[in-house]
């Protein structure tokens, strides 16, 4: 007995003390405050992703807002934090002290930094920019946008919320003159205010002259049968269900089994056919769906790709939709060929080598190394017959003038018929650079630079010197990027904002959507998870084939090509990659870094 009682008072005693060290033990994990931004009917939050291990407490000592603020923009933390959710996080005011005034350096040119004598430099060529211009570049009341070909101005009053009457009073455009519009000012709330009241603004108001107005934005060009050729331009459809009630079946091949998955695409196999699911829910809703049958193949079932087309169960497909891997699609490829049955690659980009002499055959994702040449194509377009107020710059690293990115870039503009100018330099070179980089740019014209590179180190120096030199000398510019810059985590985002960055997205998810966040709620509903990029494929592509299935009818395969979409993740527009050969996507999601931490789709 008394045995008995030494042991249990001895695990009493221990009993605290193992908690303390078990407590000693738990690492709370650390909450890194985020880079992403977005502005939402006004107002700006961080964009945080949740760890394991964050609690709201940590959250919001992390970014110093009130965990009654964040419960308050954030609906669906009344179910509790999970990992992997999304959360919008207040930003607060900016300070009104004086270092919140000094945040900018001013430019002090020493010996150290100045240009060399022989550079030809006046003293004060920095100065030539007109009042007007510098004071536009700085305030940015109105931001610039280039109309679609297939845009009206009632479509581009809609996207911008503002007023048919309003853009044409702005722009000083004759409604009645026939010509097609390339670009436009969009107005902004103080000029609504004024234009809604009766009162439009005058020269100097709200902050930019008519001079201005005039010279930089109002693009007036040739009449539309002359700007657009027929057999170039992108065409639209409006989506209406399919008045035959044609019974249709659309086979979704997708590997299942866990125990055999390999791959990293594998793994997230759920969140596709998750996806495609609400979306499916989404289009009966619409009507759309009411015809349609769904066949869903657990691939992994079979020895391989081949033995599943040997048992026939792909059998009476209207539309096939996988596998995701270039192994198992080569032979489901040349069965659908055969048979004239449309299949779509969701995922995989290797399997761009089967779309020679398969005109069945569409790969979703566009390919990376098209970016380029997108980005090439808005310069001419922004560009096209206004060389007087525009000047283009390539601007890229010493000792890389023979890399694919810069050869490619001279090469894309020269074809386009683009005059540009080169600057190149060593950023480990030193101090002063900004100086010599404003040489090749212009004073008083809209500069459009473009940086080839992939250099996080180089891209970080060259954006902060561009930003310096349009801060402090009133330059205005443009800047056209890569797509990868955007996942760069040394680079300054304030930058981005500051220059209007421009990059040409394979993937992008506007959180402004209304759209977008339906689909998230829906998500979260029925999955009790957040979406991944994977789950959004999986809705577009769905969304995509079964709309233009309804619209177009049996024959949508020959009516799907040059059909622009823009859907929740992706823009698509499909295009032969040769004549009798399959398709691929060539649409980007535009998207346009502002002031106000706002990234726009353009």
């Amino acid at each position: 007995m008394r045995l008995l009682l030494t042991v249990l008072l001895g695990l009493m005693l221990a009993a605290p003390a193992a908690v303390r060290a078990g407590a000693q033990e738990f690492v709370a994990t650390p909450v890194e405050i985020s880079a992403d931004k977005v502005n939402v009917k006004g107002t700006v939050y961080y964009l945080h992703k949740v760890l394991k291990g964050h609690t709201l407490y940590s959250i919001s000592k992390a970014y110093g807002v009130d965990i009654d603020a964040i419960k308050a923009a954030n609906p669906s933390l009344s179910e509790g934090l999970k990992a992997g959710m999304l959360l919008y996080i207040p930003e607060l005011p900016a300070r009104t002290d004086a270092s919140a005034d000094t945040a900018v350096p001013a430019v002090k040119v020493t010996a150290e930094n100045s240009v060399p004598a022989d550079s030809e430099v006046r003293a004060d060529d920095k100065k030539t920019a007109p009042a007007g211009k510098a004071r536009a570049a700085k305030q940015k009341k109105y931001r610039k946008y280039n109309v679609k070909w297939y845009e009206t101005l009632d479509d581009v009053a809609v996207k911008f919320n503002v007023t048919t009457e309003a853009i044409i009073a702005l722009n000083g455009i004759d409604p009645d003159s026939g010509k097609r519009i390339r670009s436009v000012m969009i107005p902004d709330s103080a000029y609504m205010q004024e234009f809604n009241a009766g009162r439009i603004p005058e020269d100097g108001e709200p902050g930019t002259d008519r001079e201005e107005r005039t010279a930089r934005h109002a693009e007036v060009l040739a009449p539309t049968e002359e700007s657009v050729p027929a057999e170039t331009a992108v065409r639209e459809w409006e989506v209406i269900p399919d008045p035959s009630g044609t019974e249709r079946r659309i086979t979704l091949v997708l590997p299942f089994n866990a125990s055999r998955l390999t791959g990293s695409l594998n793994a997230y196999t759920a969140d596709f056919y998750a996806g495609a699911m609400i979306a499916a829910a989404d289009l009966k809703e619409r009507g759309l769906f009411s015809n349609f049958h769904l066949n869903v193949i657990d691939i992994n079932r079979y020895g391989s790709a081949w033995e599943l087309v040997a048992d026939n169960a792909l059998s009476g497909s209207d539309l096939i939709i996988g596998p995701i891997s270039e192994r198992d699609m080569q032979p489901i490829a040349s069965w659908a060929r055969s048979r004239r049955v449309p299949v779509v690659s969701p995922l995989d980009l290797k399997t761009a080598s089967l779309l020679q002499d398969n005109p069945c055959l569409y790969l979703f994702p566009p390919q990376s190394d098209l970016a380029l040449g997108h980005q090439l194509d808005k310069i001419a377009e922004a560009s096209l017959n206004s060389d007087t107020t525009e000047s283009v710059t390539v601007i890229y690293e010493q000792g890389y003038e023979r890399s694919d990115l810069v050869l490619q870039t001279m090469s894309g503009l020269a074809e386009r018929g683009i005059a540009f100018k080169t600057f190149k330099y060593d950023f480990l070179s030193g101090r002063g650079i900004d100086s010599l980089m404003s040489l090749s740019l212009d004073t008083v014209l809209v500069n459009r630079v473009i940086i080839p590179s992939m250099s996080e180190a180089f891209i970080t120096d060259a954006l902060r010197n561009l930003s310096l030199i349009q801060s402090s000398r009133g330059y205005i510019i443009d800047v056209y990027g890569l797509s990868r810059w955007k996942s760069f985590e040394t680079v300054e985002q304030d930058y981005f904002h500051a220059l209007d960055l421009r990059l040409a997205m394979s993937y992008h998810i506007d959180y402004n959507s209304p759209e977008v966040m339906d689909f998230i709620h829906k998500y979260r509903a029925a999955f009790n998870t957040e979406p991944t990029s994977f789950a959004f494929q999986g809705y577009d592509i769905m969304t995509f084939f079964v709309e233009a299935m309804n619209t177009l009818g049996r024959d949508f395969p020959d009516g799907i090509a040059r059909v622009r979409r823009s859907l929740l993740q992706s823009d698509v527009m499909f295009e032969e990659v040769s004549p009798g050969s399959g398709y691929q996507n060539t649409a980007f999601k535009d998207i346009c870094f502002t002031s106000g931490w706002r990234v726009l789709n353009e």
